[in-house]
């Protein structure tokens, strides 16, 4: 889905050279949001297993800069990558703040209303039904009496 391809030779060398890097995300940490937006479709990919050592640094990272990610979390949860996406529902797209995660309501009424076997498989569906009820119930209370 992503390509490092399309990134600069200066931008690929700040991304982590392996699942231990944790040392390239920190300094990322460290920089201007606009440096390293480019690269976060490419960061999401550390995220495909959460049990990778660099997963929770990368985690930490985009959640401090949750307005840069909604786009590339888009695609991922248009694409076929179940346990991807399960991953980004279950550690990112629940630590949102409502309003972001409504943003995302076309893909996650897709994944919890009409799952892939394999979204099943992983459950997305459940995820994505939990935060698409939770999103609802807030718009409810924010718009109600």
């Amino acid at each position: 889905m992503f390509s490092a391809d399309t990134l600069s030779a200066s931008q690929r060398a700040l991304l982590p050279k392996d699942k231990h890097d944790n040392e390239a995300i920190a300094k990322l940490d460290n920089m201007d949001p606009a440096v390293f937006a480019p690269l976060l479709p490419e960061l999401l990919t550390w995220l495909q297993d959460t049990n990778w050592p660099v997963a929770r640094p990368v985690l930490q990272l985009m959640l401090k800069h949750l307005p840069l990610i909604t786009d590339p979390v888009r695609d991922v949860l248009r694409g076929d990558d179940e346990p991807w996406i399960f991953n980004l529902l279950e550690h990112l797209i629940r630590k949102m703040p409502r309003e972001q995660q409504s943003q995302l309501i076309p893909e996650l009424e897709r994944i919890s209303m009409y799952p892939t076997p394999g979204e099943m498989e992983e459950e997305a569906d459940v995820a994505a039904r939990e935060i698409v009820g939770q999103v609802h119930d807030f718009g409810n209370r924010a718009g109600g009496p």
